[in-house]
């Protein structure tokens, strides 16, 4: 048995809905806080950054996502969950580096990559909905429509290109993923009752 069996015939945990449930309320209270302070402190300096807003700290914040999503590769129980999850955490871990290791840059030169990654999730997002057949699949592809269109607005620098907007438009979409977590544990919740 090669180490690749071997590491993916081990038995790791259980997927629990009320695990998933909990952590997509905690991710969808930052991201609406953050969304909040974006919109009513657009001035913000955080990390010395003057023109950023509170993108800072949305960087930290996907950056500690796409490590937990690493995690969870880590701890997934069959490929096909390992691949998707590590994917996903990889894209939020370098992500979120970049802007915050970017906090001297001026918002129009984070403002591609972040419209990006906005449309990149978003067009994930709609396809595993599909892909998985999750029974809130309008609830989920809507959430990844909302970040498709960020991410364009962004690009388009309408109605804004400053740093307040696009801390906004990341900030909404760590909501709309704590949102699409909390549909995604109803879903395994009605998967366990099926068994």
């Amino acid at each position: 048995m090669n180490l690749l069996e071997k590491l993916f015939s081990y038995e790791r945990f259980e997927m629990d809905w009320r695990r998933l449930l909990v952590q997509g309320a905690l991710i969808i209270l930052t991201g609406a806080t953050l969304a909040i302070a974006s919109a009513l402190n657009p001035t913000a300096v955080v990390m010395t950054a003057r023109h950023l807003s509170w993108l800072p700290v949305s960087g930290m914040v996907i950056l500690s996502l796409g490590l937990l999503e690493c995690l969870d590769a880590a701890l997934a129980k069959e490929t096909r969950d390992f691949l998707q999850n590590l994917q996903v955490g990889v894209l939020d871990a370098v992500i979120g580096g970049l802007i915050i290791l970017s906090v001297t840059e001026e918002p129009a030169r984070l403002s591609m990559m972040i419209a990006t990654f906005l449309i990149v999730r978003g067009i994930v997002r709609i396809t595993l909905a599909h892909a998985l057949q999750l029974s809130h699949i309008l609830v989920t592809s809507f959430g990844g429509l909302i970040s498709i269109i960020m991410g364009l607005l962004i690009w388009k620098q309408w109605p804004t290109g400053e740093g307040w907007f696009i801390s906004l438009c990341l900030n909404i979409e760590i909501a709309i993923r704590g949102w699409a977590m909390m549909t995604f544990a109803l879903w395994v919740r009605t998967q366990k009752t099926d068994e």
